[in-house]
């Protein structure tokens, strides 16, 4: 069953731009060493199975991520999902050809990550939102955000990487965070969120989320002001979905402004997501278990920019260092903070640095280099594989960074 669908898919494979400043033409697949994996799976409700239809509603996702969480929201065969940023591109680079700016148009519903990781559709969701498309930004909807400081990286993973309390047997809580469903109090307020990680300084405090006023009179916008679509969040993190469980904590919202915004069967939307909910908790724990097994003092983390501060955050990592400063791929390396990386890396002993496959590992390449014993594993980070491949859905895409991770910092 397909999971979603690509502009691609849609309108022939020749007729698009694809433009991805700093994007690499291939995506690849995680360290083929990476140890093996049960993946975790979605188990949707019996939905009868519908041929494609014109009149099922049409909602646009800017990147594969999305676009799998949404078919999972409306239980695959409730809506027509596609994606605009192609699997394995970056989406911070990632420029819309014309074809791209009609579909978003004629959509639906349109639904984005925010806090400006598609910088370069930006301008194009932003009118497309004028024009009157409902749009819905995931990070809106994640009331825990990781603020990054261009001085200082992402300054409240104060981490002692005892691990003492490793387990986050608080998070899994008996019933999920989600027993009444009614949408009004899924925002992590019980999945705890303070993971046992006394010291990153989140008090995860967000009781009411914000899913109980988002919805608005119209079930517009989200009053977003449509202008930023979550962009005023300066310094914020956009890598959210690096997290399972602030993925879930926004999908109670998703499925209310679905329903709220097309004639998709509500409780249809309501089981659906609630299943994925599940999904979502029971791959949080599997990724813990994965990576519970790396050693203290190899806890670090080296990547090509700061795409992982969630997965830090969430499983007690430190983000040592990058080779792009800041949050978006789109910068530019300073040899100077190469050098600095060097030194970061041989004074703590890390043998493994993780390149994110979208863009270009060159950077990376060279400070493993230098320093002689480093190995530098491709990642993926910003985007889904093919269909059908290993990292195809987001589940297995996750899982697959997990193993990679575990098995680059444990040998």
């Amino acid at each position: 069953m397909g999971r979603y669908r690509t502009i691609t898919a849609l309108i022939g494979a020749g007729s698009l731009t694809l433009a991805a400043c700093g994007g690499s033409d291939d995506a690849t697949d995680a360290d083929p060493a990476a140890a093996e994996t049960t993946v975790a799976t979605t188990e949707a409700p019996m939905i009868e199975e519908a041929e494609e239809n014109p009149e099922l509603p049409t909602i646009v996702a800017s990147t594969t991520i999305w676009a799998d969480v949404v078919s999972n929201v409306v239980c695959f065969d409730l809506a027509e999902v596609t994606t605009v940023v192609p699997a394995g591109v970056d989406s911070h680079g990632f420029e819309p050809s014309l074809q791209d700016r009609g579909l978003m148009e004629q959509a639906d519903l349109l639904v984005v990550n925010g806090l400006n990781l598609e910088e370069g559709l930006a301008p194009t969701i932003d009118a497309v939102a004028l024009e009157g498309v409902p749009l819905f930004a995931i990070t809106d909807h994640v009331s825990d955000l990781i603020e990054y400081d261009d001085d200082h990286g992402h300054d409240d993973h104060g981490h002692d990487h005892g691990h003492d309390d490793h387990g986050h047997d608080d998070k899994a809580d008996d019933d999920h965070g989600h027993d009444d469903h009614g949408h009004d109090d899924h925002g992590h307020d019980d999945h705890g969120h303070d993971h046992g990680h006394d010291d990153h300084g989140h008090d995860h405090g967000h009781d009411d989320h914000g899913h109980d006023d988002k919805a608005d009179d119209d079930h517009g916008h989200d009053d977003h002001g449509h202008d930023d679509h979550g962009h005023s969040h300066d310094g914020d993190d956009p890598h959210v979905w690096f997290d399972p469980l602030r993925v879930a904590s926004a999908v109670p919202a998703l499925a209310d402004f679905i329903i709220a915004n097309t004639d998709i069967d509500a409780d249809s939307v309501n089981t659906c997501a609630d299943a994925y909910v599940e999904t979502l908790v029971d791959l949080d724990a599997e990724i813990d278990s994965m990576l519970a097994g790396i050693p203290d003092e190899m806890r670090r983390l080296v990547t090509t920019h700061e795409a992982l501060g969630y997965l830090a955050d969430r499983y007690d990592f430190e983000i040592l260092g990058t080779a792009l400063p800041g949050t978006s791929s789109l910068a530019a390396a300073n040899p100077a903070d190469l050098e600095d990386l060097a030194q970061q890396i041989a004074a703590t002993g890390i043998t493994a640095v993780f390149a994110e496959a979208e863009v270009s590992d060159a950077d990376l390449q060279a400070v493993a280099d230098r320093l002689g014993d480093v190995r530098v594993i491709p990642l993926l980070t910003e985007a889904l594989g093919p269909e059908g491949s290993d990292t195809g859905t987001y589940v297995e895409f996750m899982t697959v960074a997990a193993a990679t991770i575990a098995g680059g910092l444990s040998s």
